[in-house]
Formats: structure tokens, C-alpha cells, sequence
């Protein structure tokens, strides 16, 4: 919009704010102004950068003018901020239709808030005393290394070591005479040491957390076992009972008529008994050759010489014998007679010992 003419009044010149000549009285009284007045009413579409106004009016007229321009600026400001309105497309032609508006989506329902329900009113409670916290829990694992030795230092293989306590764990000692033991809780620890040929021992170990404690154990060795008992002795063999041979007759006997009868003669030995009861028999021997050797393992032999001469073997050594001679002989001694001279040698035998096969 161009800017309007700006009317000049006379009179003197001084300054109002405005910058133009000053006010001059009418004839009727009234004040007359002269210049004119520019009303900013910011950038607006339709390009108008202000509102000139003359200010050659009364003051009433002034005040209708202004006010009028005010209600033109602000039609003015709402026609430039109205929508345009599209131009309709001429009859028979086609035209594209508009795209649809984007479909915003629907916010999403906020969470509901959880109803809060006012807390009940208790009593208050008594206060107790908080329990002391235990001190953190330190790494309690610990070990131990065992090495087994005789009194001179040698070390022992095959040695069973048991370990109770905390832990329990057992083993026996390698080729080196050691054994190790890891992995145990701190604390104290009763060792036991076996050995065939050593005597057991016992020792109590304190293990401390996170240390491996080293053990050195000698053990003795144990005494000789004693020598087994003699095995009992065998029981001695009952003798069995003594077999007694048949009773004889009591009898009474003329050796000389019972010679006279049962004479040798020429014979080279002849044997008689005389008598036999139980395990007792007397006979009567007459020889004229040797007689071969004897052995009574179960009786006894006495001889005696009736008549002649000759010589007996006892045990290997040999004796001269006579008439009216005695001979005893134990069991078990082998023995045997040969007679002497032209005559039989004759002797009376009682042997003892032996059952009679027939009682006479």
C-alpha cells in the first residue's frame, strides 16, 4: 500500500513525538493538528507495512479515524490468515483426486495406575536389638602333604593313612613314601598310620585356610609276632586190651619120667609143651643141631638147662651154658642156642607174654 500524502498545517515548529509542525487553535476553540501518523501493524500477505493516517483533524474526528483503522487492519489480518480456497476445475476436465490423509494411529492407553491402598495402622512395634552380621566368608580350603619314614629316614611305600575331621579321606603312601591330601576344610584333623610290619601311630594336624601344611610322621617297627604254638602232641595210642589166652589145668610134673618119654633120640630138635594157661606156656626144647635165631616182640623167655652143654647168642655175643644154667631174655632181643659135646643140649623154656593158643 502506498503511503498517503501527509497534509501540512502553518504555525510554528516544535516537536510533539511526532516530528511535524504543532497543533493550531480553531475559531471555534478546538485544537487543529497537522502532519500525519503512521500506525505499524506488522507484516502482513497482502503487503502492508503500516497504516498512515493524516493528522489534519479535531480530536473527536481523530479518534473515529483511528478506530476505523483498526477495525480495517484487523479484517484485513484475518482475510490474509483464512485458508485459500481451492479453484473449481472446469467442467469435462478430470482432475486428481487428493490422497487420502495419513491415518495416524491411536495412542496407545496409558497404564492405569494400580490403586494404591492406604496402608493399615499398626501399632508400633517393639524394637529389638539387630543380631551381630558375620564377618564375610573367607576361602577355607587348606591341604596337607604327609611323607612316611622309618627311624633311619627311609621312606615307606604301601602305608594307609586316614584322615578324620572335617573332612574324611584316606589313601595310602606311593613308591616315594608320600601322600598328599588337598582340598580340606580349615580346622583340626586326627591321622592314623597303618603298617604291615609297623606299629600303628596317631597324630593330631591343625590346618590353617588357604595353606598347605607339611607332615613328617616316623613310624617303628613292630616286634617279631611270636612262633606259633607247638602243635599238641598226639595223643598216645591206647593200648588195646590184653588178649589172655584159655585157663589150663594145674598140674604137677616128673622132668625125668617126662624124658625118659619124649627123649630126642637122634632127632635134630624136638619141642614140647609142658604147660599153657592164659599168656603164660612152658615147654621143653631138646636140640642136636643149632637152633635158628628167635625174636618175641610181645613176651619175655626165660631158660633154663636141664642137661648138656653148649653155648647161647645174645644180641650178636655169645655165652657159654651148662647144666643147671639160667637164661633171660626181653622182648625185642633176637637169640638163639647151639649145643656142645656127644649129648642134646635140653632146656625148659617159660615164656610169658604171648596168649596160649590152647590151654593145657
Amino acid at each position: 500500500m502506498a503511503a498517503l500524502p501527509t497534509p501540512v498545517s502553518t504555525g510554528s515548529a516544535f516537536a510533539l513525538g511526532y516530528g511535524e509542525t504543532p497543533p493550531q487553535r480553531s475559531r471555534g476553540g478546538r485544537v487543529r493538528f497537522q502532519g500525519s501518523l503512521s500506525i505499524p501493524i506488522g507484516d502482513t500477505p497482502g503487503g502492508l507495512g503500516g497504516l498512515y493516517l493524516p493528522r489534519t483533524v479535531d480530536n473527536v474526528h481523530m479518534w473515529k479515524v483511528l478506530l476505523s483503522s483498526f477495525i480495517v487492519v484487523g479484517v484485513i489480518a484475518v482475510h490474509a490468515q483464512a485458508p485459500t480456497t481451492p479453484a473449481k476445475p472446469q467442467e469435462g476436465t478430470s482432475q486428481p483426486k487428493p490422497a487420502p490423509p495419513a491415518t495416524t494411529p491411536a495412542p496407545a492407553p496409558k497404564p492405569t495406575a494400580p490403586a494404591t491402598t492406604p496402608p493399615a495402622t499398626t501399632p508400633p512395634a517393639t524394637t529389638t536389638p539387630a543380631a551381630p552380621r558375620r564377618a564375610p566368608a573367607t576361602n577355607s580350603r587348606a591341604g596337607m602333604t604327609i611323607t612316611v619314614t622309618d627311624p633311619k629316614g627311609l621312606t615307606l611305600p604301601g602305608i594307609q593313612v586316614g584322615v578324620t575331621g572335617t573332612t574324611t579321606r584316606s589313601g595310602e603312601t606311593d613308591e616315594s613314601g608320600n601322600i598328599n591330601f588337598t582340598g580340606l576344610m580349615a580346622g583340626t584333623y586326627r591321622l592314623r598310620f597303618d603298617g604291615e610290619k609297623w606299629i600303628s601311630f596317631e597324630r593330631e594336624v591343625t590346618l590353617s585356610a588357604g595353606k598347605v601344611q607339611d607332615v613328617d610322621v616316623a613310624l617303628n617297627p613292630a616286634p617279631e609276632p611270636p612262633p606259633p604254638p607247638a602243635p599238641a602232641p598226639a595223643p598216645e595210642p591206647v593200648a588195646p586190651a590184653t588178649k589172655v589166652g584159655p585157663k589150663g589145668q594145674p598140674q604137677t610134673v616128673a622132668i625125668l619120667d617126662w624124658l625118659d618119654k619124649e627123649f630126642v633120640g637122634r632127632d635134630p630138635r624136638r619141642e614140647s609143651i609142658l604147660a599153657c594157661s592164659g599168656n603164660e606156656r612152658t615147654t621143653i626144647l631138646q636140640l642136636n643141631e643149632p637152633m635158628p635165631q628167635r625174636l618175641y616182640e610181645e613176651a619175655d623167655v626165660v631158660y633154663y638147662v636141664l642137661g648138656g652143654e653148649g653155648s647161647v647168642s645174645l644180641d650178636g655175643k655169645n655165652a657159654r651154658i651148662t647144666t643147671n644154667g639160667f637164661v633171660s631174655v626181653p622182648r625185642g632181643t633176637p637169640h638163639s642156642f647151639e649145643k656142645r659135646g656127644n649129648r642134646p643140649l635140653m632146656l625148659l623154656a617159660v615164656l610169658g607174654g604171648e596168649p596160649c593158643e590152647k590151654a593145657k
